[in-house]
C-alpha cells in the first residue's frame, strides 16, 4: 500500500495547558518556532504524503484557519465539540475519508524519513530512542514477529527503546473500535493507545513504521525550546 495521495488528518484541536503561560493566547499549535508556527512545520513534512488536509480544531479554532487558509494545500476543517482526546478527535473525521488515512498530531515535530514495510493494513510510528522520558511522554511498543502486540499510554516503565509517535495509518475499521472503547482511568478520555490495544486483542494487525530521524512531542515550554537544535540546524 503506497501511503502518499491519502488524506492526512491533522489534530490541532488542543490548548496546550502544560507550556507556559506565555502561549496562554495562542493555540498549542499555533506557538511559534522562528516566526513560523508549530503548524507550519507539521504541514510542511506531512506535504511529501499529500496535499489533501483535514484539520481537526477546536480551541481559537479561528486563528489555525485563518493561517491554514493561506497555504496553497487542500483544506477542510471540523471543530470538536468537546476537548475530549486523541480518538474522540478521530472519530469526527469518519464521513470525511477515504478507507486509509493519516492521522498526525499537530504538536509532533519530526525530520527524517519512515521506512514502509509492504503489504500494511494499518500502522503507527514508532522511534528508536536511549532517552526514556521521551517514551513517558508518549507511549511504549512491544514487538512481535514484525508486529506490535503490545502498547501503553505515558508508561511508568517503557518495555524497551521504542517510542510510539502521534503518527498513524489507519483504514476506516479504527472507527468502530473507537466506538467499543471505554474511556481510561487515566484521563477519562478514550485513549487512542487503548484503542489500538484493543484492534491488536480483536486480531488486527498493527505495523511498526520505523522512522530514522529527530522525533520531537512538544509537551512543555522547555520542548519548544529543543525545537531549535534538533529541527532548526
Amino acid at each position: 500500500m503506497n501511503w502518499t495521495n491519502t488524506k492526512c488528518v491533522v489534530l490541532c484541536a488542543g490548548k496546550g495547558d502544560r507550556l507556559s503561560s506565555v502561549y496562554v493566547e495562542k493555540p498549542k499549535v499555533m506557538i511559534e518556532i522562528r516566526d513560523r508556527p508549530i503548524l507550519s512545520y507539521v504541514i510542511d513534512y506531512w506535504k511529501n504524503f499529500t496535499n489533501d488536509f483535514i484539520f481537526v480544531v477546536k480551541f481559537k479554532r479561528e486563528q489555525i484557519i485563518t493561517f491554514i487558509k493561506k497555504l496553497p494545500i487542500n483544506s477542510q476543517f471540523i471543530e470538536q465539540k468537546e476537548l475530549k482526546g486523541i480518538a474522540d478527535a478521530v472519530l469526527y473525521v469518519k464521513d470525511k475519508v477515504s478507507w486509509r488515512f493519516i492521522v498526525v498530531l499537530g504538536d509532533c515535530l519530526c525530520k527524517g524519513h519512515f521506512n514502509f514495510p509492504e503489504d500494511m493494513e494499518q500502522g503507527v510510528g514508532v522511534w528508536e530512542t536511549e532517552n526514556v522520558e521521551d517514551i513517558k511522554q508518549s507511549y511504549s511498543i512491544e514487538i512481535k514477529s514484525n508486529l506490535i502486540v503490545k502498547v501503553e499510554e505515558k508508561p511508568k516503565k517503557a518495555f524497551n527503546n521504542l517510542c510510539g509517535m502521534g503518527f498513524y495509518f489507519f483504514d476506516k475499521k479504527v472507527f468502530n473500535y473507537i466506538k467499543l472503547t471505554k474511556p481510561s482511568k487515566l484521563r477519562n478520555e478514550i485513549e487512542i493507545t487503548d484503542v489500538i490495544q484493543n484492534m491488536i486483542e480483536a486480531g488486527e494487525e498493527i505495523t511498526p513504521v520505523f522512522f530514522q530521524g529527530d522525533y520531537l512531542n512538544i509537551n512543555h515550554s522547555e520542548d519548544v525550546e529543543k525545537t531549535e537544535g534538533i529541527f532548526l540546524k
